[in-house]
């Protein structure tokens, strides 16, 4: 109703000059009709599941999807935004890789970093791995089709870089893998960080988000993190 509600409103203000936004009594019933509506938001994967998946899963057949996940988290990344990344845009800085995102949904260009110690296995090494078997022949994109341990010349279009929770949750036989959608790696990104102390101005400025509203229901009250508030307080739930 809140969508057909946004879509009437600027159609009548461009073609009528007529401001629904003014009515009282419409905003309010929109607004008592929607109290116990539900978004529903993609799955997220624990750090431990992810930890699990870049241990084991066989670098010969994943290990394009293990760069898509190791980047999509780290940088809370938009699918497109890996789809299209080029391959300047992944800087090798010795211990850690410095990505820039340039082209973005908001128009502002965002930058993180994948440090070696990110998860349990090394992360810039994995990455250092899938960049050092592109072919001299191969274009400017990062991410190209990965087949029996090799790279080919095609880039990996964003169909792709979507499936690539879906993938992870098939291998660690979690329910549903194809509820795992790609839109999950900005939400596990944006709560592996508050899980891990950022606060939401650290949360806002790491996923590119402007709205405080919009940047908290990225965050996911995740299983581990209420195991750590319970061994803190015993009568916590």
């Amino acid at each position: 109703m809140w969508t057909k509600y946004s879509m009437l409103k600027s159609m009548l203000k461009v073609h009528k000059g007529i401001d629904i936004s003014k009515y009282g009594k419409l905003t309010s019933y929109l607004k008592v009709g929607s109290r116990k509506y539900k978004t529903k938001k993609a799955k997220i994967l624990e750090r431990n599941q992810i930890e699990e998946f870049l241990k084991k899963a066989p670098d010969v057949e994943y290990l394009q999807v293990k760069d898509a996940l190791i980047l999509g988290v780290a940088g809370a990344c938009r699918c497109n935004e890996l789809t299209f990344l080029d391959i300047s845009d992944v800087q090798d800085k010795g211990s850690y890789l410095y990505v820039l995102i340039p082209d973005t949904k908001t128009n502002i260009s965002r930058s993180f970093t994948v440090m070696e110690e990110a998860f349990s296995v090394n992360a810039v090494e994995m990455c250092r791995k899938y960049i050092s078997l592109r072919p001299k022949a191969a274009g400017r994109r990062f991410f190209l089709r990965y087949v029996d341990g090799k790279c080919t010349t095609q880039h990996v279009g964003i169909n792709t870089i979507s499936k690539t929770f879906s993938k992870v949750a098939s291998f660690l036989g979690l329910p549903d893998p194809e509820s795992f959608t790609g839109h999950g790696m900005r939400r596990s990104s944006a709560t592996l960080l508050a899980n891990a102390g950022g606060d939401i101005t650290t949360v806002k400025r790491h996923g590119g988000w402007k709205s405080t509203t919009v940047a908290e229901n990225y965050i996911e009250e995740s299983l581990s993190s209420k195991m750590a508030i319970a061994e803190k307080n015993p009568g916590a739930t």
